[in-house]
């Protein structure tokens, strides 16, 4: 792109003051990952889209439904009728919204063992999940590698923001009460929530996020939402002196690295299967010898199968994310019954001695 359509793309936005041509290339040259592409997280990212940020990494497990569209800009009914990743029908809006970005997508959910590695090379990490446990994940990932993030959540007409930097203020675990308990359901599926909700929360989180950015100084309160009444409160949250994560560095949820071969996805009905070991997997090969049926490849780093009423992902890395069921008998014989077709087909480039759980080659999940 010449440095006249540059300008003129963003001329709105570096007539203030504040930003200028030196913020707007300062924002071109920032790294941003987003956890969770949903209604928060799709609404944040189209905005640091449309203002410039140059690298944009999109991380989630889940598929595009009907029931998303009424909170969500990016999505189209297209994208829900086709049972797109989120991540990848999110990829597909940006390239249309802003070429200068470079979209990375991420099909998997976050878990300790790669959480790390998907944030340790950006500037700045958004929340866009909806449960507590990976929120709190987040915490101490980002506690361990010393950078700030931006939490948010909404339910019914009520949202809270806030902005977290672990080095200096409080984190996270500072105003979530020892005792908390882990919501099992999603809260959009079981209180609901209202777009207007959305909107107004995820603004204020992505204004955080671009000052943050342009290095201007970023409120830390935790801002409180309600729609309803058109009210914004912001509440100061002190750090505590012996919260077991940023002070104390009890990091419980980052150290259950490893431990973890099969997952129950909260609030959704999806389960993660993990490989015992690395494999490598060429999605492209799936397309040959008609192995499998409704069958679609993205770029290579996954494929996308039905079989029933399942829809099954298949990572490059071996991983699979089964969505349709929590029954994990029946997770166990959807598992057994694709790798071992990749087997056959010799799809599976790196297997070394494959083990999911236990010694056999398909132990029981449990």
């Amino acid at each position: 792109m010449e440095l006249a359509d540059f300008i003129e793309r963003f001329s709105r936005q570096v007539l203030l003051e504040e930003i200028g041509i030196k913020g707007q290339l300062k924002l071109l040259k920032s790294r941003v990952a987003i956890i969770g592409c949903g209604a928060t997280g799709s609404a944040v990212i189209e905005i640091l889209a449309r203002a410039g940020v140059g690298f944009l990494r999109i991380i989630d497990r889940d598929f595009v439904e009907l029931s998303n569209l009424h909170r969500t800009h990016l999505f189209k009914t297209s994208d829900a009728l086709e049972n797109l990743p989120k991540a990848v029908a999110c990829k597909q809006s940006l390239k249309e919204i802003n070429e200068l970005v470079n979209v990375e997508y991420v099909v998997d959910s976050v878990s300790p063992d790669n959480i790390e590695e998907l944030i340790s090379d950006v500037d700045l990490v958004i929340d866009g999940t909806d449960n507590l446990e990976t929120r709190l994940l987040i915490n101490e990932a980002c506690i361990a590698l010393k950078k700030p993030w931006i939490m948010q959540g909404v339910e019914r007409w009520y949202g809270m923001v806030k902005f977290i930097d672990p080095e200096k203020g409080s984190c996270l675990r500072c105003f979530i009460p020892s005792g908390y308990r882990q919501r099992e359901e999603n809260v959009c599926e079981i209180l609901g929530v209202i777009n207007v909700a959305v909107s107004l929360t995820t603004s204020i989180a992505a204004t955080l996020a671009l000052k943050y950015l342009l290095g201007l100084p970023v409120e830390e309160e935790l801002f409180i939402v309600n729609t309803r009444n058109l009210s914004v409160n912001k509440v100061k949250v002190n750090k505590i002196q012996n919260c077991p994560a940023c002070v104390q560095k009890k990091l419980e949820f980052l150290e259950r690295k490893g431990k973890e071969k099969v997952r129950l996805a909260c609030g959704a009905n999806i389960v993660e299967v993990i490989p015992g070991k690395p494999i490598k997997i060429d999605a492209y090969e799936l397309l040959k010898d008609g192995i499998f049926q409704n069958i679609k490849v993205f770029d290579n780093k996954l494929a996308q199968i039905r079989i029933g009423d399942l829809d099954i992902l298949i990572l490059d890395n071996g991983k699979m994310l089964i969505r349709g069921t929590r029954d994990l008998k029946i997770v166990e014989e959807i598992y057994k019954y694709i790798f071992t077709t990749l087997e056959k087909y010799g799809v599976i480039k790196e297997t070394g001695e494959h083990k999911l759980l236990g010694e056999k080659a398909h132990p029981q999940l449990f």
